[in-house]
């Protein structure tokens, strides 16, 4: 894999350049952040996180970079979601797991980004009129519940249904949310079918299949 042996000769360049140590470290867990979060590849992030691991010596902020590359690992085909606690309209809390156990598509929105937050639930509301067997499941990222609310009222967006984050530190670190675009989709029984795609993706629909 190009992308593989490009970021791998990457750190063996940074490994052989710097030899302060503490620089060194510095650029090899750089290089291992924007890898890690581009490649969603789990047999390539483990080649990888290997090769990290024989050149960084710096074992307390290793820990950050392992602890992304366990997350990804959790994340394969055919494991479950890993729980987090979602946020309904009402203000309950609820385990993620009690939602998401059918055909689920997963997206993510901020008041923030307000382009996106159109864009998206324009193209998963077209996905859901040719998918009906699927839920679609949009998952605010913002803090304010009563803004969220606002948000919605403004749009209304039919057939989504809306969560927010009871706390999002919680949801990056479980589902590796690193960018608005990511995508989730779950099988019929609620078990990861893909874990790393995106919505606008011009083949998305046949993840659907």
């Amino acid at each position: 894999d190009e992308d593989l042996e490009q970021h791998i000769h990457k750190l063996n360049i940074a490994d052989t350049l710097f030899k302060n140590e503490k620089i060194k470290n510095k650029i090899l867990d750089n290089i291992a952040f924007s890898y890690l979060l581009e490649d969603q590849n789990i047999a390539n992030n483990q080649k990888f996180l290997a090769r990290y691991n024989e050149l960084s010596t710096d074992k307390s902020k290793q820990n950050e970079i392992n602890k992304i590359g366990s997350s990804i690992q959790n994340l394969k085909l055919g494991n479950d979601l890993p729980s987090v606690t979602l946020v309904d309209l009402n203000g309950n809390k609820i385990n993620s797991q009690t939602i998401l156990n059918k055909r689920t598509v997963i997206f993510f929105w901020t008041e923030n980004a307000e382009s996106h937050l159109l864009a998206v639930h324009k193209k998963a509301l077209d996905f859901h009129k040719n998918n009906p067997d699927y839920q679609f499941v949009a998952i605010n990222i913002d803090e304010d519940q009563t803004k969220w609310k606002k948000v919605l009222e403004n749009h209304r967006f039919g057939t989504i249904n809306e969560f927010r984050a009871d706390n999002f530190e919680e949801l990056k670190d479980k589902w590796v949310i690193t960018k608005l675009h990511r995508t989730i989709i779950l099988d019929e029984t609620g078990k990861i079918h893909n874990g790393f795609v995106n919505l606008f993706d011009v083949k998305f629909a046949e993840n659907l299949k």
